[in-house]
């Protein structure tokens, strides 16, 4: 196959995920909205100015009339303003989620098939918090504090000393704002981390109830999360005692420098400089400077959140936003070539596979045994694009994964893990994959899996809701939907790992009927097991040993060797019906006999 180019596509970062064109132009109408805002806010101080020093001088109650209804009108419009000010920035508030959801969702689950530590729902909890502190008064106030020295402005016009006691105000209001969030940072980060580790730590309990309830450990369970939680409760407290004070001072600090503006007016009120109208409409203007800085203070804790919830999500998308561009490749015919592949764990720093080499022409079937922890499931992951190798290739018709769009690919793999769980929905959409569904094809891939019976024994059928993760079936029935999932696609490379973990006899030939038909369909098969049974359905073997291959070849050759019983003359029937393999010198039967299981 010719060498295929990619471009790498550098992931947007999250500012510019935020600041999309659309976005843009929203906040845009905010700040336009704003101004008018903050210049009818003026109509307070106006009136009261026209009140003092024409309607009560002139006691011409056609002038007072005329004032109010103007400034009633203009007040009324300020509220409609401010209503379509709220709604735009909800609005602007749904389009960050919409702009993030889709990445955040595709990058957590690839976090997740990556085995990063740690992995929870809390970047979908980041987005509320994000989307709270757009929508809420927060950022309206920030948008509102360059507004600031224009009404500090408008105090110097007044007269020159009232501008200087506004800004001696404004100055120790701003020192107070910054003092608070550096002091308040570090506590709502630390609240955070608390938190987060709370939730995880209660995740992993509730995966693992039924083992918690049985052996009795709950009260220990919860003992240890309380310390957690509890953290993050004196923490969460600490913070918000040091934000309520900075904020009550504030909120003191403006009532002190109204007053202030008042005393400094009358006094100069009394000089003849200002009349008593600029006096009170020096110190209304002065309290509505210093209103954008009170209400940032108070909003600093919910502010801080968010910057937090930020940086979480971009560290998330940059971990996983580096990929390169796929092109259209034509659909797979299911070759396998593995070339001197060395894998290394995410996270990790010690191989665990190394120096793996073969090669799988389309409609073979690869048996792959080897004790516990001998990297069986490692490479069954790297076959599927699920780790990216440290070195060497996976490739699929010529072409590495890593040049195959995975949303594509995935409808010509089939794969049933280790541990099988279902998804919350009926029988029909897992089978379905949760796509379009395809009656036609739900039932037939059933039929293939050999539950089409015990599913129409089921409550409602294909319609049977399967509750989280399956739990309202057996092990062995989530486990024969789970194949039929597998091979709803017409799959050309199946991998199933440990696929008859669960089964009993019927569901034991239904699998075997599977593995026949998709090797009449000339689909690549490879079969993860620790039982030799199913070697019978291998055109190759291989052994792996400790993250290296200790056998490949014919699958008659490699029972020759692990059965104590078989001979070079024995049949692979023979040997796959025979007793439990005895332990040989140092064999692999001798290191994991216990591991390897004949049924008849």
């Amino acid at each position: 196959m010719a060498k295929l180019n990619f471009a790498k596509r550098k992931p947007p970062s999250i500012m510019e995920r935020l600041f999309a064109p659309h976005i843009r132009n929203a906040l845009w109408l905010v700040l336009g909205v704003g101004m008018m805002v903050n210049i009818l806010l003026l109509t307070s101080p106006l009136y009261m100015l026209q009140l003092y020093d024409r309607v009560l001088t002139s006691r011409n109650e056609a002038t007072l009339i005329s004032l109010s209804v103007l400034a009633f009108f203009a007040l009324f419009i300020y509220g409609l303003l401010e209503v379509i000010r709220t709604r735009i920035m909800v609005d602007i508030s749904i389009d960050v989620d919409q702009a993030l959801s889709k990445e955040v969702f595709t990058s957590l689950f690839r976090e997740a098939t990556l085995r990063f530590e740690g992995v929870s729902a809390q970047p979908f909890r980041d987005m509320d918090t994000i989307r709270s502190v757009i929508s809420g008064p927060g950022i309206i106030a920030l948008l509102d504090l360059p507004w600031t020295p224009f009404f500090i402005t408008l105090v110097f016009l007044l007269h020159p000393i009232l501008g200087w006691v506004a800004i001696g105000g404004a100055i120790l209001t701003l020192i107070m704002a910054i003092i608070s969030e550096r002091l308040s940072r570090p506590l709502i980060a630390n609240t955070a981390s608390h938190q987060i580790a709370a939730s995880r730590f209660v995740e992993s309990c509730l995966n693992n109830a039924d083992a918690i309830h049985a052996m009795g450990m709950l009260d220990h369970i919860r003992n240890r999360w309380l310390l957690s939680y509890d953290r993050s409760v004196q923490t969460g407290a600490a913070s918000a005692d040091r934000i309520s004070s900075f904020s009550g001072t504030t909120k003191a600090m403006r009532i002190i420098m109204q007053s202030a503006i008042l005393g400094t007016g009358a006094w100069l009120a009394l000089r003849g400089d200002i009349t008593s109208g600029s006096m009170v409409a020096a110190s209304i203007i002065f309290g509505r400077a210093l209103s954008p800085l009170e209400h940032s203070i108070s909003a600093s804790r919910g502010l801080l959140s968010a910057h937090g919830a930020l940086k979480r999500l971009e560290a998330l998308l940059i971990r996983h936003g580096d990929q390169l561009e796929p092109v259209t490749l034509p659909a797979p015919t299911g070759e396998l070539k593995v070339e001197n592949l060395v894998l290394i764990p995410p996270g990790g720093d010690k191989a665990l596979l190394q120096g793996i080499n073969f090669k799988l022409e389309s409609g073979e079937v690869l048996g792959i045994l080897g004790p516990s922890a001998s990297g069986k499931s490692s490479l069954g992951r790297a076959i599927l694009g699920l780790w990216k190798p440290t070195r060497g290739a996976v490739r699929l018709d010529g072409a590495e994964l890593s040049q195959w769009d995975f949303r594509k690919l995935g409808i010509y793999l089939g794969y049933l893990p280790q541990d099988v769980e279902l998804l919350s929905g009926t029988v029909q959409e897992n089978i379905s994959r949760f796509g379009i569904v395809d009656e036609t094809a739900a039932i037939e891939a059933a039929r293939l899996a050999g539950c089409h019976d015990m599913i129409l024994g089921l409550s409602d059928g294909y319609n049977t809701d399967v509750g989280t993760s399956g739990k309202r079936l057996s092990g062995g029935q989530c486990q024969r939907i789970a194949l039929a999932r597998c091979l709803v696609s017409n799959p050309v490379l199946v991998l199933l790992d440990e696929p008859d973990a669960n089964l009993d006899i019927e569901g034991l030939k239904a699998l075997d009927t599977a593995i026949e038909h998709l090797k009449a369909r000339q689909v690549t098969v490879i079969l993860i097991t620790h039982n030799i049974r199913l070697l019978r359905h291998a055109d190759k073997a291989m052994l792996l040993t400790n993250g290296a291959m200790s056998y490949w070849g014919p699958p008659q050759e490699l029972l020759d060797k692990l059965s104590g019983r078989s001979t070079p003359g024995t049949s692979m029937a023979q040997a796959t019906r025979s007793a439990p393999i005895a332990s040989t010198g140092a064999s692999y039967a001798q290191r994991s006999s216990s591991s390897l299981v004949t049924l008849p």
